[in-house]
């Protein structure tokens, strides 16, 4: 992982001093397409690489996937902060466990993407996020079916959803 953030910082650097100031006509071309509009545009003009970076649609796909897994490793550590109580009941425990070991997953498959999006490969990128999605919604559904349905991790996974999706859209867009 720390040598993935250190490729990708790398890369954004080499990419920021050839790309001129980000086209918000086009971030908002690309969005206005998702689910989410004003999620989208907020997810990526709110990352301070979209100021230096986000120059052609191949940077916004990367930085709308960079949100992603920033909100996905997040809300890992919330999971982590929240399995490090010590009242927590077995069944409660065990759900967010499982969540645990989603997000973990949707975290390296994000960062997959990423990867993919670097080599230009959007057949791969799609598969990643198609995988990212799927451990999310199992998350969803542990926490709708079984004990342990914690308000803010399933307001957090219907949020990286829509980044997800979005990111997705985006994808798809440049296909």
């Amino acid at each position: 992982m720390k040598q993935f953030t250190e490729l990708f910082s790398i890369c954004i650097i080499i990419l920021s001093s050839i790309a001129e100031n980000a086209d918000s006509s086009l971030i908002t071309d690309l969005c206005k397409h998702c689910d989410d509009p004003k999620l989208c545009l907020s997810s990526i003009q709110d990352r301070p690489e979209s100021g230096e970076f986000a120059a052609t649609t191949n940077q916004i796909e990367i930085i709308a996937i960079s949100a992603a897994s920033a909100n996905a490793s997040s809300t890992s550590a919330y999971i982590k902060e929240m399995l490090s109580r010590e009242d927590l009941e077995p069944a409660i425990e065990a759900t967010l466990e499982d969540c645990q070991k989603n997000y973990q997953d949707a975290v390296e498959q994000l960062d997959d993407s990423i990867s993919a999006m670097l080599a230009n490969a959007h057949a791969d990128v799609d598969v990643w996020m198609h995988a990212a999605i799927s451990a999310i919604e199992s998350c969803t559904n542990d926490l709708e079916s079984r004990a342990g349905n914690d308000v803010e991790l399933s307001q957090r996974n219907e949020v990286l959803l829509k980044l997800c999706k979005n990111a997705l859209v985006i994808n798809k867009m440049l296909t």
